[in-house]
């Protein structure tokens, strides 16, 4: 039973229209690619989760990085990343920006 309820549940906040929880956007994402590591490899971390990455001509400061959530009743969500590269190497994250998740009204 409980099973049953755990799987229903990200389909009834689909339905009422639940907001974005920004906190669990956060974690998912400093799970996900961390300071220091190769800038390389967290924008192939980042696709992998499905955000689409603005690479830009590579010496940007920072590289942005969104992704559509689907819901079924609303308008579609856009969440939005920021990666900074670091003040002594552009070759590596220097910090991660989670941004305010975007929803129309």
């Amino acid at each position: 039973m409980r099973r049953i309820l755990l799987l229903a549940m990200p389909l009834a906040m689909a339905v009422t229209g639940c907001s974005i929880d920004q906190s669990r956007l956060g974690n998912f994402v400093n799970q996900t690619v961390q300071p220091g590591m190769p800038m390389e490899q967290a924008l192939v971390r980042m696709q992998a989760e499905g955000f689409y990455c603005n690479a830009g001509s590579g010496a940007d400061a920072v590289i942005a990085c969104t992704r559509t959530y689907t819901r079924l009743v609303q308008k579609n969500c856009v969440e939005r990343v920021d990666l900074v590269r670091s003040a002594t190497s552009a070759k590596t994250l220097g910090a991660i920006d989670v941004l305010e998740v975007k929803c129309p009204k």
